[in-house]
């Protein structure tokens, strides 16, 4: 199971730049288990993801060098067009429509130290997931790009409602609900 865990984030890494990011939520998820097995998952975990870079390194292709290139790319292409102080937070706007107003109101008990200092699973997943979502959003190379970046991070911060008082699950649902119906009736995409 751990290489297999390897095997993937070593692939996701070479599928997509942003995906290099994912790397936070998985160190989440073993500063949250007990240490012992973390030692026996991670060695090899991290042999699999080395094995598909090592693969990709003989294969000719350098991650580095390609990243250069494609923020090189970006820079010279639609970037420029995007201005940074208007995309850096309306890419967050996009994930709260994303995400809905249910989980914006359980991300409001994320930051909850007893919570983190015991190592709550839930708590620093979304702490990571947020982490990465910051970064790839000061990296300025995600500027209007949430769909295919962020993403795959913004699906685990719908787990954040689990962190509200269970009386109001199902008024945050229904506010997820009636959020996602108006998006979809008022605002007119090209998609």
């Amino acid at each position: 199971m751990a290489a297999g865990a390897g095997l993937l984030l070593g692939w996701g890494v070479f599928l997509n730049y942003g995906l290099v990011l994912i790397v936070l939520p998985g160190m989440a998820v073993l500063a949250a288990a007990d240490w012992r097995p973390v030692l026996r998952a991670l060695g090899p975990a991290v042999l699999a993801a080395l094995v598909v870079a090592v693969s990709f390194a003989v294969a000719g292709f350098s991650w580095f060098d390609g990243y250069t290139l494609v923020q090189q790319r970006y820079w010279q292409g639609i970037a420029k067009d995007r201005p940074f102080g208007y995309w850096s937070w309306a890419n967050l706007a996009c994930v709260v429509c994303a995400i809905g107003l249910g989980s914006v109101a359980g991300l409001s008990r994320v930051f909850d130290r007893a919570a983190i200092s015991r190592r709550s699973g839930c708590h620093l997943l979304l702490l990571a997931v947020l982490a990465a979502i910051a970064l790839a959003d000061l990296s300025m190379l995600s500027k209007a790009e949430t769909e295919r970046i962020w993403l795959p991070f913004t699906i685990w911060l719908t787990a954040a409602p689990a962190l509200l008082p269970p009386r109001s699950h199902r008024l945050w649902l229904a506010v997820n609900a009636a959020g996602a119906l108006l998006l979809n009736s008022i605002i007119f995409t090209n998609w």
